[in-house]
């Protein structure tokens, strides 16, 4: 069916919206290359099965689109994206970017370099495991506002980097946060003078912070009573001026629970 519709787009010149799910990997290339031929494309979501098959080059081709102001990729089992350089004279019109499949952590900076435009964001999985950043980018993103994250096994340090390089305009913050037994730095995300110096310094006009963090924790009460002291913190008299309250709940097993902190009014 895609290589009997797509031939047919060049003549859909007026077509501004256009939504492909559960198209195979194979595929896409020969997709990506009919999007030139529509002049006001400025929506396109991409819904990828089985995508082993992803050409470095599918998203420099959609980085170009004239038009385009929002795109969503959603790959199934598919780890990273494909390699990007760092962009030095090639940038998109894309307003607002939503990536659910997983990204490393190190792919970030060369990602934004194209989108200067960028007022939204969100990432579905961003994979700091063995990641770090090594290019960093240079752009500044005067236009972002709004930021949808899930970490996993990205540290406070290396998320602090990128607050202070592209978060400055930022209103609204939306980040869950995954952790486990073995990854210990997540829990410096439950700092709370941490977060408090970081909004202070570098995000000030924050109005709305969604946060939840995940993790496990056993039943032992020392570790239990280490948690709790800490998580109270964010009662302090800098959350409750902005009326960010926050809750946290076990849920588990008789020896082994996860424990869920998480913002209950994360609007100001």
């Amino acid at each position: 069916m895609i290589l009997l519709f797509f031939p047919t787009m060049t003549n859909l010149t007026r077509l501004e919206t256009l939504i492909i799910n559960n198209i195979e990997g194979d595929y896409i290339k020969q997709t990506v290359d009919y999007l030139s031929s529509l002049p006001v494309l400025s929506s396109l979501s991409i819904t990828s099965i089985k995508s082993n098959k992803i050409r470095d080059d599918i998203y420099q081709k959609i980085f170009c689109l004239p038009a385009l102001k929002y795109y969503k990729m959603s790959i199934e089992k598919f780890s990273g994206l494909p390699s990007l350089s760092i962009a030095t004279n090639e940038f998109s019109s894309i307003e607002h970017l939503v990536i659910n499949n997983e990204v490393s952590f190190n792919q970030f900076d060369r990602l934004l370099s194209y989108v200067s435009q960028l007022r939204r964001l969100s990432f579905g999985h961003l994979d700091g495991f063995r990641n770090k950043r090594i290019d960093k980018s240079s752009i500044i993103l005067n236009y972002l506002t709004d930021i949808s994250l899930n970490l996993y096994s990205v540290n406070f340090t290396d998320f602090e980097g990128l607050v202070k390089d592209f978060f400055c305009q930022v209103q609204t913050l939306r980040i869950t946060v995954y952790s486990t037994y073995f990854n210990a730095s997540n829990m410096d995300f439950l700092n709370a003078d941490q977060w408090e110096r970081l909004i202070l310094n570098y995000i000030p006009n924050l109005r709305i912070f969604d946060f939840q963090h995940k993790r496990r924790v056993s039943n032992f009460n020392e570790e239990r009573l280490a948690y709790e002291t800490q998580v109270n913190k964010f009662n302090s008299l800098f959350w409750m001026k902005r009326e960010w309250f926050f809750e946290y709940q076990y849920n588990g097993k008789r020896f082994d629970n996860a424990v869920v902190f998480y913002s209950t009014n994360p609007y100001r």
